[in-house]
């Protein structure tokens, strides 16, 4: 005997194939009600919406799946709701099975894997125009009668449509889930398919559809990579160049932010420090990463609805496969040039939880925007003014390349030795071509900021406060009249002159407890060229990698070192050794920009490690292991580099 549902607290699935319009659906059922958690006891994101209209319905957004039978984390979380095996979540009391009008074959096989579980279904139909373009006709009255539930058609969130699903959704009766469900085997399963696609499909014989010419060109295992390094290079030239001046703005109105709490506060200096050098720093140094964040994932989801993304995969998978990874991996390693938080939360895509681990591990190699203003600093101060823009353009190149040349013999070690992933098929369908669905892509570009701040944002904040306390303390007064005694040895003024504010807080960095720890790890880091300057700076961007370049302005007595990286070349052109050689020099420069390049010296990536793989083992595994990696290569170039000159 069934029991009724009670209608005020209605739990709904979402289920279908990846690339069968799930998202936009979902998005048009739930608009703005949406939120995202964890599943109990795993890293797997949920997305809960509620039905426009009627509150009462929550609608589960499942991850995307080909079966019931699960090849990945996210897949294995679909089969468990459904299954009711997913600790404290509940049981489905209706599910809503996406079908992909354009290939309903591969979605009928999920669809009666769904009807086994027993859970009352609606079906949504999408993608019948790109279907009708295919020369396919679908009989949606045979199609409901053959599968025992009610279908509804729904092509690009058309309103109307939506408006009839909703209904559908609300009215439908539903049932405790049914013990009587029979199961089918495989071929039961294929056989019951091609008698629903006989009495409800129809095809015409079509030419050569445009997506297959656009194909024979973007899949070509030569000019598709010629495509391919056109289109990612100029993705990247939008996050490094497009989102300039947001950023800008976005650190101005900071340090106008700051200087109005410096001078509001001007009789309580402590205070002071820690409001705008501290918390409002802080908070700057998580908001200045989101327009990378925001173009990052307006680019991966364009590319992703209209298809191009699978075919991105397919072309790399012949690179990647000789480490162990498949093509899937692409889309995480790809990701983790603008940043590896991002990167490290898509490597779910990954078929198996060893392969992701592999994925995860290697994505902090790849070179994310946050060390490019060190590149910049150092090429524009040692590299250009001596060899030239066309050297300082190959040096540029060169430090993102090394970052993939020692992610992939790792990824080869992890997948091959330790953690023995073995070789997984890469089985990928390319969908059809298609425009951009934007709603899609805004709500894409809106989770990905609003995730990032969640997940990072307090790590970066608190630990830039903790930066400030060691760079601020003890801040003796000691410290203004030595320096101040010093000068004027220097000037040979003997008067009542006072310090500049620049020349005063290096002075207080010097003899601050990070000064000091500085001076005294110079010798581990002198065998790299570093002085006790480069390695504060060095230690001080652990939580952010951008606090390396404001760190040696302050050391540097150089304002706005961030937005004149100019000024504070000069400086260390001009920094001298007591013999009155220079300081730093070119080989520096690189031994610097190899450290930064492998090191992982990111806070919030550690910590998104930690929590994807629910382990702070690894997380501290890849801390050590990179570190190690980034001083052994600075130390070999720098070495070598100076016994050949």
């Amino acid at each position: 005997m069934q029991s009724t549902v009670s209608v005020k607290n209605l739990r709904v699935a979402l289920v279908g194939n990846p690339n069968a319009g799930k998202t936009t659906v979902f998005n048009a059922l739930c608009g703005a009600r949406q939120r995202t958690g964890n599943y109990a006891g795993v890293t797997v994101e949920k997305k809960l919406g509620n039905l426009r209209g009627h509150e009462h319905v929550e609608i589960i957004d499942l991850p995307g799946t080909y079966s019931l039978k699960p090849k990945s984390a996210d897949e294995e979380i679909t089969e468990r709701v459904l299954a009711g095996n997913a600790g404290t979540e509940r049981t489905p009391d209706l599910a809503i099975c996406v079908l992909d009008a354009s290939n309903l074959k591969r979605s009928l096989y999920l669809c009666l894997q769904l009807k086994e579980t027993g859970v009352p279904i609606v079906g949504a139909l999408t993608m019948s125009d790109i279907a009708s373009r295919r020369g396919l006709t679908l009989d949606i009255k045979k199609l409901s009668q053959a599968l025992e539930f009610p279908v509804y058609p729904v092509t690009m969130a058309d309103g109307e449509q939506i408006a009839a699903l909703t209904n559908a959704i609300a009215a439908t009766p539903t049932a405790a889930k049914s013990n009587n469900a029979k199961n089918q085997t495989i071929e039961e399963r294929y056989a019951a398919i091609d008698k629903i696609l006989r009495s409800a499909l129809k095809k015409e014989s079509r030419k050569n559809s445009l997506t297959q010419k656009i194909d024979a060109l973007l899949t070509h295992r030569v000019l598709g990579l010629v495509f391919f390094t056109a289109i990612i290079g100029a993705m990247f030239y939008s996050i490094y160049a497009g989102a300039r001046p947001i950023m800008d703005g976005i650190d101005a109105g900071i340090k106008t932010l700051a200087m109005s709490a410096r001078s509001a506060l001007a009789a309580y200096p402590v205070t002071a420090s820690l409001i705008s050098d501290g918390i409002i720093a802080g908070v700057g140094s998580v908001f200045v990463f989101l327009p990378q964040i925001a173009i990052l994932f307006f680019f991966i989801s364009v590319l992703e609805e209209t298809g191009y993304l699978a075919r991105a995969a397919f072309l790399m998978d012949k690179l990647l496969a000789w480490t162990g990874l498949n093509g899937r991996a692409f889309i995480p390693l790809l990701s983790s040039f603008a940043c590896a938080v991002p990167g490290i939360l898509s490597a779910r895509v990954m078929p198996s939880d060893r392969a992701r681990m592999a994925t995860i591990l290697i994505a902090p190699l790849m070179s994310c925007s946050a060390r490019l203003p060190v590149y910049v600093l150092f090429i524009g101060a040692f590299i250009e003014p001596r060899y030239g823009a066309l050297w300082a353009a190959a040096t540029l190149f060169g430090m993102h390349l090394v970052g993939i040349a020692v992610a992939l013999p790792l990824a080869w070690l992890l997948n091959r030795k330790v953690l023995k992933t073995g070789t997984s098929p890469f089985i990928l369908e390319l969908p059809e071509y298609r425009k951009p669905h934007w709603p899609n892509v805004w709500r894409r570009v809106y989770d990905a900021a609003q995730n990032f701040l969640r997940r990072v944002g307090g790590i970066i904040f608190a630990l830039s406060i903790v930066i400030w306390a060691l760079a601020y303390f003890p801040h003796s007064p000691q410290t203004a009249a030595t320096e101040l005694q010093q000068f004027k040895l220097e000037t040979g003024i003997d008067s009542n002159q006072s310090l500049s504010p620049d020349r005063l807080r290096a002075a207080y960095l010097r003899e601050s407890f990070l000064g000091r720890f500085g001076r005294a790890v110079e010798p581990a880091f002198a065998p790299l060229g570093f002085d006790w300057k480069i390695s504060v700076a060095v230690l001080s961007a652990f939580p952010a990698r951008e606090v390396f370049i404001s760190t040696l302005g302050i050391i540097f007595s150089v304002s706005d070192a961030k937005d004149d990286p100019a000024a504070l070349g000069k400086k260390l052109l001009q920094e001298k050794k007591s013999t009155g050689e220079a300081m730093y020099s070119t080989l520096l420069a690189i031994s610097v920009m190899i450290f930064f390049a492998l090191c992982a010296q990111c806070m919030s990536t550690l910590a998104t490690i930690r929590r994807e793989l629910n382990s702070t083992k690894w997380a501290v595994i890849v801390f050590v292991t990179l570190t190690s990696l980034a001083y052994v290569a600075s130390l070999i170039v720098y070495q070598v580099g100076s016994r050949i000159s």
